[in-house]
């Protein structure tokens, strides 16, 4: 599942854009393009007619593997420790200032019974 579209002699070039691993199939018969002075329009018809969230299946894993998997029989505050780590650990120095600003007031909080919720 692929699509290529090969544009030749453009003053004096040849231009060439692949599409590899499409989501889903496409239907070449009912694709269609447009060649205007300035550009040129690919209308790809789907196969199916099902909403495609993404273009590839590349797109699709990397949005995957960013989800938060959600274990049902974990405990919530584990599962939220569990994210303000993976905040910190993929965060930029920014960020973990800010989370280790809010977990130090939060300490201190907790230390003078103070924790308003």
């Amino acid at each position: 599942r692929s699509s290529d579209l090969l544009v030749k002699d453009l003053n004096g070039k040849n231009y060439s854009l692949i599409v590899n691993n499409l989501l889903k199939p496409i239907s070449v018969q009912g694709s269609s393009r447009k060649i205007k002075t300035d550009n040129v329009l690919v209308m790809c018809r789907k196969k199916s007619e099902q909403k495609w969230d993404f273009l590839t299946q590349v797109e699709k894993q990397i949005k995957d593997k960013s989800k938060p998997s959600l274990d049902k029989d974990e405990d919530p505050s584990q599962s939220m420790m569990n994210l303000m780590k993976k905040l910190y650990d993929e965060g930029d120095d920014e960020m973990k200032r800010t989370i280790n600003k809010t977990w130090v007031e939060s300490r201190e909080k907790q230390e003078r019974g103070n924790l308003d919720f």
